[in-house]
């Protein structure tokens, strides 16, 4: 972290260009069914049409089914019935209603295939048809509505999401040709502080990236290892997720570890290399560093600004850290919590 960045390219789109756009979930099968249902308006031909195909559908299964259960004779037609509700909204689900009770009088009930006069226990047996259908489209007209309302808040928090993103790059951009032009007496000093504002910025454009998920621990850590290369990083350990707020603490700990090893460490040395490896450890999680191939190490003579900003990023994750200083080379044990992959 010894150069300042150049205000026209952002430090994070150095480590990764796509970094910073919000992530685009794949969309499952409610994301399908809603933009399907949406698709849909409720007088259309389209929705007649669904409504058409489900009640052919439901018709097909009552005659392969024959006339066996005389007494259950509609309940073929209300998942049509339910269906076309969702899709097709609720002027389809009537219709199928109607055509459904229309059709089982006709085809259903003796003599077969002629239209009747139902006695008393068929028209009662309709009536509660009619109430059990429109129970169930008033159930589909709701969760219709749900789908429409929860898939327009995703494209609107998507549409917010993003704009948040392009706001906090301008400002974070703003505040390093700050810091550039203030500092510029003193580059040492600006380089530091532009380091950890890029380690702070990546967290959050990390934690937009995904969609506030909870993030890998080996992506984290090899992430902030990018301006070195991988070859002098040796990262192993089980597939262990951080949950956002975790992620923020661990971004800026890491960043610390590795520019102090860039400016006396295993980094400063193209022979050098830093061992990571990390292991559960009851509900949480051990994680060792032990650098190697660096210049002889010794123990600092005061506790810098680096130091504390370590200690206050392991108190927020309720965890502990443990520095070790050898002429072999720096090492350090960490424990925090963490949620395994399962």
């Amino acid at each position: 972290m010894s150069e300042l960045i150049d205000p026209e390219r952002s430090s994070l789109e150095l480590r990764n260009p796509s970094a910073g756009q919000p992530e685009v979930r794949e969309p499952d099968y409610l994301d399908r069914l809603a933009a399907f249902s949406e698709r849909i308006p409720a007088l259309s031909p389209a929705a007649f049409g669904i409504g058409l195909a489900s009640f052919g559908l439901a018709t097909a299964v009552r005659f392969a089914a024959g006339w066996s259960f005389s007494d259950l004779r509609y309940v073929t037609y209300l998942p049509a019935i339910l269906a076309t509700g969702l899709l097709a909204g609720v002027p389809a689900a009537i219709a199928v209603m109607i055509a459904s009770i229309v059709i089982v009088a006709w085809a259903f009930i003796p003599p077969y295939f002629a239209f009747k006069v139902l006695d008393y226990t068929e028209s009662m047996t309709v009536v509660w048809t009619v109430f059990a259908s429109l129970c169930t489209i008033l159930f589909a007209y709701g969760c219709r509505l749900v789908l429409h309302r929860l898939r327009a808040r995703e494209v609107s928090n998507r549409v917010l999401v993003q704009e948040l993103a392009h706001r906090g790059r301008n400002i974070f951009a703003v505040i390093e040709v700050v810091l550039q032009k203030t500092l510029a007496a003193a580059p040492e000093q600006a380089a530091a502080l532009l380091g950890r504002l890029r380690a702070i910025r990546y967290a959050n454009e990390l934690l937009i990236a995904a969609a506030a998920q909870p993030i890998d621990l080996r992506t984290l850590l090899l992430a902030e290892f990018a301006p070195y290369g991988e070859r002098q990083v040796d990262a192993r350990g089980p597939q262990v997720e951080v949950d956002p707020e975790a992620a923020r603490h661990l971004v800026l700990l890491f960043h610390e570890l590795i520019t102090n090893a860039a400016k006396y460490g295993a980094l400063s040395s193209p022979a050098g290399q830093i061992v990571v490896r990390w292991r559960q450890n009851g509900g949480g999680l051990t994680l060792t560093w032990q650098e190697v191939g660096g210049p002889r190490m010794r123990a600092p003579a005061g506790r810098g600004f680096g130091t504390q900003l370590i200690d206050v990023c392991t108190r927020a994750l309720s965890g502990t850290f443990d520095p070790q200083y050898s002429p072999e080379g720096f090492s350090c044990s960490i424990n925090f919590k963490a949620q395994p992959r399962m």
